[in-house]
């Protein structure tokens, strides 16, 4: 069989500062995995390998280690953040040079969207593909032609196979349960996107049972894929009951809105095994709520959020709740955010601040920043291609709304529940609570997001 080398790209610069507990995350790309599994199904030999926090010379000497070479069987390259162009860009030109036989083909609907004549023009890649990729890879790769794809071929697609990914004992596993919102948040990528049915429970106890290992790391805790994850009664009681007909304990976690997933649900979602929410608040001013086009009703929405945090603590599920820092912020509506953070304080596990980034190299990137300006922000240069930086108003310019993040992120997690959260999902299986402190040793308080 022949070998395709999938390769989510890295990052060059880091959002994050680099500290030595920084480059112990492990950002799965879900999407790429998915994409090889349908590969790996279909008379190929996909390997994932992630760029993460490392060079392009080292991943490429990783794929002349794994076996690459100049046959003609494509690389593929996903970009899962604006932060990763530079370093795909510096990966494809290793690849050109090395091996010119070797086609490169390029996706991440997040990045390549609208903008892929951009990435074709300037990255060294034989084909772009905008948005998302299912079945049809098998005849890019065969074909490299994205115009003449023979679709009445059927392939097969089955699930995900971790077998694919390199180094899979360092990575915790996600789990696609929906995809789509469509509930029109102005920032949000998925704002148009209808949310499609949710997996059956059989489905995902299935699946959640096939990555379970007892291997003396981390325990496996997957993450449920779905951008606004809404689930029933009856979905969580059947959940319940494929569990234990199979002998399944892995806990799990979501990311959701807050007036989507009901309290009511919240004691059968705990019995079926959901640890951890990602709470979408993003703010507790009705002001900036109604600027996000998050609610029409602020406070029936903040009264939501409050029951909901309380519910899921009671239940024993940890809560992150999610902060966003939006053009037009000021002092006055960041007071009014904080007094309600305040308020809920003993009933969450951490709260993860940040200010708006505008990501894209298109029109519509540049539309979404004029319309922003209305709320006196403006842009600000990251030196980066496709990040965009903002000064959200003339109260709080960019520098200042980075300071202030990590300020409000501190008053609300400890180091010890910024671990927990992190290990939950993201740091490598093999980091221990105990490495973590030993990193941790001669970091400034100012450069970390939580109470050291």
């Amino acid at each position: 069989m022949s070998k395709v080398f999938c390769i989510s790209s890295g990052q060059v610069e880091s959002k994050k500062k680099n500290h030595s507990f920084s480059i112990k995350h492990r950002y799965l790309n879900y999407g790429l995995l998915k994409i090889a599994s349908i590969l790996g199904a279909n008379e190929y030999e996909p390997i994932v390998l992630h760029g993460l926090f490392d060079s392009p010379n080292k991943v490429f000497e990783l794929c002349k280690n794994l076996g690459i070479n100049n046959e003609t069987t494509p690389v593929l390259i996903s970009i899962p953040s604006f932060f990763a162009l530079e370093w795909a860009k510096e990966f494809s030109t290793l690849i050109k040079n090395n091996f010119p036989k070797k086609k490169i083909i390029v996706g991440g609907r997040w990045v390549i969207g609208s903008g892929h004549e951009w990435i074709k023009k300037h990255l060294d890649v034989d084909l772009v593909i905008p948005g998302v990729i299912g079945n049809e890879i098998v005849g890019l790769v065969s074909s490299l032609n994205l115009d003449n794809i023979n679709t009445r071929r059927t392939y097969v697609e089955n699930k995900i196979n971790y077998e694919y990914l390199h180094d899979r004992h360092l990575f915790q596993p996600s789990i696609e349960v929906s995809s789509g919102c469509g509930m029109g948040c102005s920032f949000c990528e998925e704002k148009s996107i209808p949310l499609s049915k949710l997996k059956s429970a059989s489905l995902v106890a299935s699946e959640m049972k096939s990555i379970e290992v007892n291997d003396g790391l981390v325990k496996i805790s997957p993450y449920l894929e779905s951008s606004m994850f809404v689930a029933t009664e009856k979905w969580a009681t059947d959940l319940i009951l494929e569990r234990s007909l199979i002998g399944l304990d892995s806990m799990w976690r979501v990311e959701t809105r807050v007036d989507k997933l009901k309290p009511k649900n919240i004691h059968s979602l705990a019995k079926a095994g959901l640890k951890v929410i990602d709470l979408g608040l993003e703010s507790a001013s009705h002001i900036q709520l109604n600027r996000m086009n998050k609610t029409d009703n602020p406070q029936k929405y903040l009264d939501a959020a409050s029951e909901l945090i309380k519910t899921a603590h009671d239940n024993g599920i940890w809560v992150k709740v999610n902060v966003l820092l939006y053009p037009g912020e000021t002092y006055k509506s960041l007071d009014e955010t904080l007094f309600w953070l305040r308020g809920i304080k003993g009933y969450i596990k951490g709260v993860s601040v940040g200010p708006v980034i505008v990501y894209g190299v298109d029109d519509e990137a540049e539309r979404y920043i004029r319309e922003l300006e209305r709320y006196k922000s403006k842009p600000v240069s990251s030196g980066l291609i496709g990040v965009t930086y903002l000064d959200l108003s003339s109260e709080i310019d960019y520098e200042e709304s980075v300071i202030l993040s990590k300020e409000i992120s501190r008053e609300f997690m400890s180091g010890k529940d910024f671990f927990d959260l992190k290990s939950f999902s993201y740091f490598s299986r093999e980091y221990r609570y105990s490495d973590f402190l030993c990193d941790l040793k001669g970091v400034p308080q100012s450069d970390v997001s939580f109470k050291l």
